[in-house]
């Protein structure tokens, strides 16, 4: 594994910790981290409101929301009167595969989500990890971070285990929980994020 191509990705459940450990190996390592840059990228691309694309990450739209941009599509009318266009879940897939194939390619780097792992299978210096964490602890995690009540912390993370995996299982044809298609899985709630973070640290240098 050449360190100066190295990309990592990071798949992970919400309220895990897989964002803080990305955080941390992009300052142990000095690779750039990217979360939100792709969604930058994306919302520049299509010339929309990042703000938009928000509440589309890893989710797939709903039918009517898909049918309406099908409307659209088939009524030139409709499209011309549209004041804010909304890209389709393929638009937004290829769009932000294509930018983290870019990022790549210039060198090192740290994928949080988005597919990540798929969408670079084919690199040669690929190392992919799996961020897991019980559900009291996911919970408790998702309360800091949001502000939010146990009640309403475990109905978000509930949606999203839902939406994340139909989302990856949609355009990979995989299944998120499958630990088979990851170099390393972690249980940050048996680890502990920074011996979580240590095994990464390690296992990277013993395949380097």
């Amino acid at each position: 594994m050449d360190n100066k191509k190295l990309v990592i990705t990071i798949s992970h459940q919400l309220g895990s910790g897989g964002a803080y450990l990305g955080q941390k190996l992009s300052e142990c390592l000095g690779m750039p981290f990217i979360d939100r840059d792709i969604l930058k990228k994306v919302a520049e691309e299509l010339h929309v409101a990042e703000t938009d694309l928000d509440g589309r990450e890893e989710r797939l739209s709903t039918f009517w929301q898909s049918f309406m941009r099908y409307a659209i599509y088939t009524d030139p009318v409709g499209y011309m009167a549209l004041e804010n266009y909304s890209p389709t879940d393929r638009e937004l897939f290829d769009l932000e595969s294509e930018f983290i194939g870019r990022i790549a390619d210039q060198g090192p780097a740290i994928f949080l989500g988005r597919c990540g792992r798929y969408i670079l299978r084919d690199h040669p210096d690929r190392f992919s990890l799996f961020v897991h964490a019980s559900l009291p602890d996911r919970i408790q995690r998702v309360q800091q971070l949001y502000h939010l009540s146990a009640d309403e912390s475990k109905k978000r993370i509930e949606t999203n285990d839902r939406e994340r995996a139909a989302y990856v299982r949609a355009f990979t044809h995989q299944e998120l929980l499958d630990a088979r298609q990851y170099d390393l899985c972690l249980d940050t709630s048996s680890l502990g994020l920074d011996h979580a973070l240590d095994l990464v640290l390690k296992s990277i240098k013993e395949y380097a």
